[in-house]
This record gives C-alpha cells, sequence and structure tokens, in this order.
C-alpha cells in the first residue's frame, strides 16, 4: 500500500471524527444566563420633601435645566476645566493601566476561542514533534516524541527506530457544552473588565473636578483671608492712632493687634492647600505634581451649577452605572462556570492523531524510512471521585448566588447614592442661600459697629467682633460654594454619566500562530511593543481662567 494511499485514509477518519463531533455534540449542560429582575422605584427621592424654613428659600429654586450626561462637567461652563478633563482622559495613568487590563483580557479571551467551530471544543493546534537516537531498544525515539506520533510507530522490519519526525493534534469534542460555557465565561469576563474600564473614568473625570474646585475654593479662600488681614490692619492702625491721642485705652490696641496676628495665622495653611490641590490635579493628569502651578495660579470664579437637574429614572442605572454593569457580566461569567464545573462530570472524548515519518539510521543499518500515522479518540471519566467534582459544582453554584446578591446589593446602593446626592445638593443649595443673607447681614452690622465707634457710641470689643463674624462667614460662604458643585459631582457620578462618549480602546490587532509570531518578535514588529516613554502623554497648554469681577 502506497504512502499517499495510507495518507488519504488518515485524512478520511479524521474527517469522519470531525463530522461525529459536529453531528452528535451540542448538550450543554448547565444554567443559561437570565439578567436579573430588580424592583427598583419609579422614580428617586424628592428633595423638595426636605423642610427648609420657609422665612429664607431660594425662590422656587430656579427651573430645570437638561444636563447632558456623557458631559455632564461642560454644563459648569469653564473651558479650562474641560481642557483638564481631556487632559485627564488622555494622560491618567489609573485609566491607562485599566486600559491596558482590558486588552490583556481580550488577549485572555482570544486564546480561549480561537476561532471556534460549531460544536466543537476547541480549535485543533498543531504541533510539531521530532526525535532522535540510540540505544539497545528497538524504540529510541520513545518518550522522546508526542504520544500521537509514538502510536503510529511500528518496528517491524527495524532493527531499531532511531528517528521520528511529524506533526501531532488533539482535539476534543465538546459533547456537554464544556468549552462553549468556558467561551461564555471569557466573554463575559472580558465585558466585565471593559465596565471596571469605564468605572475608572467615571471617577477620574469626578476626581478631577472635585479637584479642580478645590483649587479655587482655597484660592477664593485665601483671597478672603487676605481681605480680612487687610481690614484687621486698617483696624489695628486707627487703635493705635486713638491710643497715641488719648481717645482709646491700650486694652483695644492689644486686642486689635490679637486680631491681626490671628487673621495672618491664617494665610499660610490656605496657601499650602491651595498648593496641594494643584498637585492633585497634576497627578489626576499623569503630571508631576508642580506642573500645573502655573496654569491654575492666580484666582477664578467658581463655576455654578444648575438648580435644578433631571436624573432620569431608577432603572436607567442599570443600563448605565459600570460598577452595577460590571457585577451583572461578573455574574453571568460565574452563572457560565457552573456548566463548565457540571460537564467535568460527563465523559471526555478527545480526538487525536499523528502524521510523519519514521527512520533507521544514526549508524543502524540498513538505513530505512517509513510513512506513519495514528488517528483515533480516547475517553476520560472520572466516574468514581467519591463526590470531588460534584462539590466543586455545588461551590460554583453558591458563589454565583453570591455574586447575585452582590448586584442586588450593588443596585440598591446606586438608588440610595443618587437619592442621597440630590437630598445633599438641594441642602447645599438651601445652605449657601442662607450663608448668603447671612454674610450681607453681617457686613450691615460690621459697618454699623465701625461707625458707632468713631462716634463714640459702642466700644472697640464689638467693631472686633463684628469683623471676626464677617470673616467667618465669608470663610463659610466659600466652602458652601465648593458644597455645591461637590454635590452636583457626587450626583451625576452617582447617575454614572461621563464614560459614554469615551469608549473603550479598540481590540488589539489578531493574535499570529506561532510560526509567524517567532518572526514578528523577533524582528520587533509584535503586535504589542513594549511601552516607552513616548507612549506618555505630552502636555498641551492650557486655557487661561478669566479673572473674578472684584468683590462686591
Amino acid at each position: 500500500m502506497s504512502n499517499s494511499w495510507k495518507l488519504r485514509r488518515a485524512i478520511a477518519a479524521i474527517s469522519a471524527a470531525a463530522i461525529f463531533a459536529a453531528v452528535f455534540s451540542g448538550c450543554t449542560v448547565g444554567p443559561n444566563y437570565q439578567a436579573a429582575n430588580m424592583d427598583v422605584p419609579g422614580d428617586f427621592a424628592d428633595p423638595a420633601a426636605l423642610d427648609f424654613p420657609a422665612t429664607t428659600q431660594p425662590s422656587a429654586t430656579g427651573p430645570t435645566r437638561i444636563v447632558e450626561l456623557a458631559t455632564w462637567w461642560k454644563s459648569l461652563n469653564d473651558p479650562l476645566l474641560d481642557s483638564l478633563v481631556r487632559k485627564a482622559i488622555r494622560g491618567n495613568l489609573d485609566l491607562r493601566m485599566a486600559g491596558e487590563r482590558l486588552q490583556e483580557a481580550r488577549a485572555i479571551e482570544t486564546s480561549i476561542t480561537g476561532s471556534g467551530i460549531a460544536g466543537i471544543g476547541t480549535t485543533p493546534g498543531v504541533d510539531v514533534s521530532a526525535a532522535a537516537g540510540r540505544g539497545t531498544g528497538t524504540n529510541s525515539t520513545k518518550g522522546r516524541i508526542a504520544p500521537q506520533l509514538n502510536a503510529g510507530t511500528n518496528t517491524g522490519g527495524y532493527k531499531e527506530i532511531t528517528q521520528v519526525f511529524g506533526l501531532d493534534s488533539a482535539w476534543e469534542i465538546d459533547l456537554f457544552g464544556r468549552f462553549g460555557r468556558v467561551v461564555e465565561s471569557a466573554q463575559a469576563d472580558t465585558q466585565a473588565v471593559a465596565e471596571a474600564r469605564n468605572d475608572v473614568l467615571v471617577s477620574l473625570i469626578a476626581d478631577v473636578v472635585r479637584a479642580y474646585v478645590d483649587v479655587r475654593s482655597y484660592q477664593f479662600r485665601l483671597e478672603v483671608a487676605r481681605r480680612n488681614v487687610a481690614t484687621q490692619k486698617r483696624t489695628f492702625d486707627m487703635a493705635q492712632i486713638r491710643l497715641k491721642r488719648g481717645l482709646a485705652n491700650e486694652l483695644d490696641a492689644a486686642r486689635g493687634e490679637r486680631q491681626y496676628s490671628a487673621a495672618i495665622a491664617k494665610i499660610a495653611p490656605l496657601q499650602a492647600a491651595v498648593s496641594s490641590a494643584e498637585r492633585r490635579v497634576a497627578v489626576l493628569l499623569g503630571q508631576m505634581p508642580e506642573s500645573l502651578h502655573r496654569d491654575l495660579d492666580g484666582t477664578a470664579p467658581l463655576p455654578s451649577t444648575p438648580p435644578q437637574v433631571a436624573t432620569g429614572m431608577p432603572v436607567d442605572l442599570l443600563r448605565r452605572r459600570p460598577d452595577v454593569r460590571r457585577v451583572e457580566r461578573t455574574l453571568a461569567a460565574s452563572t457560565a462556570r457552573i456548566g463548565v464545573a457540571t460537564a467535568d462530570l460527563f465523559p471526555r472524548v478527545v480526538l487525536t492523531g499523528g502524521v510523519g515519518g519514521q527512520g533507521q539510521g544514526l549508524g543502524q543499518v540498513p538505513v530505512l524510512d517509513k510513512f506513519i500515522y495514528s488517528v483515533g479518540p480516547s475517553l476520560y471519566w472520572p466516574f468514581l471521585d467519591f463526590g470531588r467534582l460534584d462539590a466543586l459544582v455545588q461551590a460554583q453554584d453558591y458563589h454565583t448566588r453570591g455574586l447575585l446578591l452582590m448586584y442586588q446589593k450593588t443596585v440598591i446602593t446606586a438608588v440610595q447614592e443618587v437619592d442621597d446626592a440630590l437630598s445633599n445638593y438641594s441642602a447645599e443649595q438651601n445652605r449657601l442661600f442662607q450663608l448668603g443673607h447671612a454674610v450681607e447681614a453681617s457686613k450691615r452690622a460690621e459697618t454699623l459697629a465701625t461707625s458707632r465707634y468713631n462716634n463714640g457710641l459702642t466700644d472697640f470689643l464689638n467693631v472686633l467682633d463684628a469683623q471676626r463674624q464677617l470673616y467667618d462667614l465669608e470663610d463659610q460662604y466659600a466652602v458652601a460654594q465648593s458644597g455645591v458643585i461637590f454635590q452636583f459631582v457626587a450626583l451625576y457620578k452617582a447617575l454614572g454619566g461621563g464614560w459614554e462618549g469615551y469608549e473603550a480602546p479598540a481590540p488589539p490587532p489578531p493574535p499570529m500562530p506561532a510560526i509567524f509570531a517567532i518572526g514578528a518578535h523577533l524582528s520587533g514588529h509584535a503586535a504589542s511593543p513594549p511601552m516607552t516613554s513616548a507612549d506618555v502623554a505630552a502636555p498641551e497648554p492650557l486655557p487661561r481662567a478669566p479673572m473674578p469681577a472684584a468683590p462686591k
């Protein structure tokens, strides 16, 4: 029988086995994943239910402004802030690491799924195997080559087989859907990593806005403190002049000096807080801490927020919040792994084969060469494992149940965060409004106290007390301004906005078979070359913030 005829028989046998696999496979064990149903309220909490005093409230709270959720920070109307967010999305190291983890997950998924054929567990790989040797036996290559090739060796007519070479392959038939579940879980895992990356993006944008507001808030508070120093200096000078003229006593001058020094003491901590906030912004952008000092130096008005915002319905959180979507995909992957663990209870059928040649030589005579092949199925079934595999099924099932509870908790927590942010946003707006009234009243009180003191109608202590209370209220007002913005940020972070316009990077190039990948890696043209300093985002100029109007 010719070698070509034998090769055709081998190919026919392999083809018949593949047809058998395609016809008789497809029985998938394990539960099919279905999205969990969650009963969520029809609407979020109503901030109007808060019982604020009826005497001084923001007038009707203004009209509801529609804010684009995907770019919610642009509603603050600050070009410098928009530029900082763009730079953070491009350069933040945490976000870039999340992107690399996503590419890693995609590569792992590709290594699992391969090209795939319906009904077959995995795409068969083809390996090259070769061995040579001399010894006292009849087959010196035994134990040195793949079992599939070794099964095809034939010592008939040979004194000693001294070399064997050829191709071997193994192909597990997915009779019970094990590899289908493996693929399903790998795909869900990749989707979960993608949602984790989106969650990092949502948090990053919120952190950049908060850090920028911190910079502006501390700068504003520093300006207030400096104005207070100037006021206390004038008051102290006035007390000294009156003391020299015999119009005041030494106690007034001492009190004026005390309050002047106390006002100066507040400057240095606020300057340090401004610098720290600037450095925090730079780090979020993936830059050295001091790189943005010049761009953020000076003062600018704090961004203004809308009085009311449209939030949508709680059910929207299930479709939008990345952390909810991540847990849901993790739950789907875990459900598929129940099928993987269940399929391990059943028999496995693996189709193996090898084709090549054997020879006699290496000093052994006569020199002979022969075509060899082997093909056939193998069966593996751990039918008496004393419950080990069934325990693993139970463990995976309990793990999945735990993830279902985690999903439910994540949804409940998401609704709570939005409700809290709505209530806090409304409360901070009311607080800011009340403090605005208090500042105006305190200014009038300070003016009256100074005038009455100059006219000899009150003592110096009332002037100092009015000035101290005015500074405290102005400082509280500056803090309240940032508090309103922080709650605005918390609301849109809770709503899961900010990632839709910045979807994950494109998948990496498809991997190459090893024979081609070797050349690509040796030549330095691999699909994923090493990262260099050129990959780090280069700084871009930031727009200068407008100077604020003079305080009234």
